[in-house]
């Protein structure tokens, strides 16, 4: 009877301390799955059941005056006492954050697997996956009561999840939603922007240093460039009409800035700065994938839009761009005469440029599919007509009407065409012809469609934007350098329609600076093209 008092008594001593534990330890974030995660961690059902049937045992044998039933019962209570200081080690072991964020972060990866497994990312949204809704739930639990140390453990646990492919695109997904959700916060809420910018540099990097197990590096890098220019364009706009605080949005540009910096370091073949041997090559192993990411990277007026160009061309010709865009040297026209030879010379014949024309074709498709790259640039421009404040000034992220000059002279000076008659043969093949499924377009919109990531950042195609496929066109017959004539431009939009003119003038009024001033609509696209003309002045003015 003594032996039986002592082992009910242990029992009830190990119930309390996990129930103090539990207590004291345990939170709507830090157990966001549900208690099941947890209690297969510790076998508590399995515990509680052993002493139930234990007591069952002892009271029957108490009851009846059966001394086997009640020795039974003391047996049992003693082997239930046994998993109970298993399951309170287990338990202790969660009373820690480091202990918690192990757990949790298993729970997530179990999760993502599954969810990939069942393909159910394919059909419906990521949020509506059980495990990653309680996730996200947490999130915004902490977030609401700006808990910074739940934001961080929460945070923790994504970026220490490793889950194989495909899965973990889904957690690429997820990294992404995540940025979106604590950006938001502090732009919109008031969270500390600062414990904002550590997660979001966390995150970023989460990203990068798995970007290359992922089944479509390319997608993964292109929606969160495109991401990122986005939400820098849009702290700015916030910042400016008092909606987010200067503070918030003077960090949320400084991230973007950054994070886009170090995308293109992996994007890079030779980067000009690297912190280490993981900067060094690409990701990505093929010409196309590196046009999805293109595409991509220069849409919402991101940051280092020229500088990527470089980039770009050395891995689709297989060598090194040594011109200055600032100077006025044009990459991309370069790239277009070393794979397709110009007056100079032939085409190059290294391995890179070799599949890179058998994935453009001819020199049409080349020209076709950067012409649509530089439509999406041209209508994701940021407004010039609100200011920018001094406080969210960057580097690459500037007012600076030089460097809005400098990403448009990279399209400006593409030119296949340089009448106004060819221009408007350009325009009419722009906008009528279909693009074929194994076209360069047709293929990175596919890709992008199949991949589970994606963004808050609005997403169009070129056909959409009819005003920005005339700007298009049109900047590439306007004057680069003063002095320049400008008939063959005037003349082009001369021949436009009344409706097509004022739409193209509304858009030049909206990105273009000085486009506003002038009641004209073909006066108000010039001007605002005089943009270009700025690029190498300060060489100019130097000679």
């Amino acid at each position: 009877m003594d032996a039986t008092q002592f082992t009910i008594a242990f029992f009830a001593t190990l119930l309390t301390g996990e129930a103090v534990i539990f207590a004291l330890s345990f939170s709507a974030a830090s157990s966001w799955p549900s208690l099941r995660a947890i209690d297969s961690h510790i076998a508590f059902r399995e515990w509680v059941l052993a002493g139930w049937i234990a007591a069952m045992f002892t009271a029957g044998g108490l009851l009846g005056q059966s001394e086997r039933s009640t020795t039974y019962g003391a047996l049992l209570f003693l082997l239930a006492n046994c998993f109970g200081v298993f399951s309170f080690a287990r338990l202790f072991g969660l009373a820690s954050v480091g202990g918690r964020n192990r757990l949790l972060r298993r729970t997530l990866a179990r999760g993502l697997c599954d969810l990939r497994a069942r393909d159910a990312s394919l059909d419906e949204e990521l949020s509506d996956d059980p495990v990653v809704a309680a996730y996200l739930g947490a999130l915004d639990h902490v977030i609401s009561g700006n808990d910074p140390n739940g934001i961080r453990n929460l945070v923790t646990q994504l970026t220490d999840v490793n889950v194989p492919s495909p899965a973990n695109e889904d957690a690429t997904a997820l990294h992404l939603e995540v940025l979106h959700r604590l950006c938001r916060a502090a732009l919109v809420r008031g969270t500390d922007p600062v414990v904002v910018v550590g997660c979001a540099e966390s995150l970023v990097g989460s990203l990068i240093r798995h970007v290359r197990t992922l089944p479509d590096p390319a997608v993964a890098l292109g929606e969160a460039s495109r991401y990122l220019a986005w939400l820098g364009s849009t702290a700015t706009l916030m910042s400016q009409r008092g909606i987010a605080s200067k503070r918030a949005a003077r960090e949320i540009v400084a991230v973007s800035v950054e994070s886009r910096r170090l995308i293109l370091r992996q994007v890079d073949p030779d980067p000009v700065a690297a912190s280490g041997s993981a900067d060094m090559g690409s990701v990505f192993d093929s010409p196309a994938a590196m046009l999805v990411w293109a595409r991509d990277f220069t849409e919402f007026h991101g940051s280092d839009q020229a500088g990527a160009f470089y980039g770009v061309h050395q891995f689709l010709t297989g060598q090194k761009f040594m011109g200055n865009y600032w100077d006025g040297a044009s990459v991309l026209s370069a790239t277009r005469a070393t794979l397709y030879g110009s007056a100079e010379g032939g085409p190059v014949d290294t391995p890179e440029a070799r599949a890179s024309r058998q994935l453009f074709g001819d020199v049409a498709g080349f020209d076709r599919f950067w012409a649509l790259v530089s439509v999406n640039a041209l209508a994701t421009l940021r407004d010039v007509r609100v200011e920018h404040p001094a406080e969210l000034v960057r580097p690459e992220f500037t007012p600076d009407p030089q460097l809005l000059g400098a990403y448009l002279r990279t399209f400006a000076s593409h030119r296949w065409f340089n009448t106004a008659a060819q221009a408007n043969a350009a325009l009419l093949l722009l906008m009528a012809q279909a693009d074929g499924p194994d076209s360069p377009w047709a293929r990175a919109r596919a890709r992008t469609a199949r991949s589970v990531i994606r963004t808050p950042a609005p997403r169009g195609e070129p056909q959409d934007r009819p005003a920005a496929m005339v700007l298009a066109v049109a900047v590439r017959l306007a004057p680069l350098a003063p002095g320049e004539p400008d008939q063959e431009l005037r003349a082009f939009l001369s021949g436009l329609s009344p409706a097509a003119l004022a739409a193209t003038a509304r858009l030049a009024a909206r990105v273009l600076p000085g486009a506003a001033e002038t009641d004209d609509p073909r006066e108000a696209v010039v001007v605002g093209l005089g943009v270009l003309r700025l690029v190498g002045a300060h060489t100019r003015n130097t000679a």
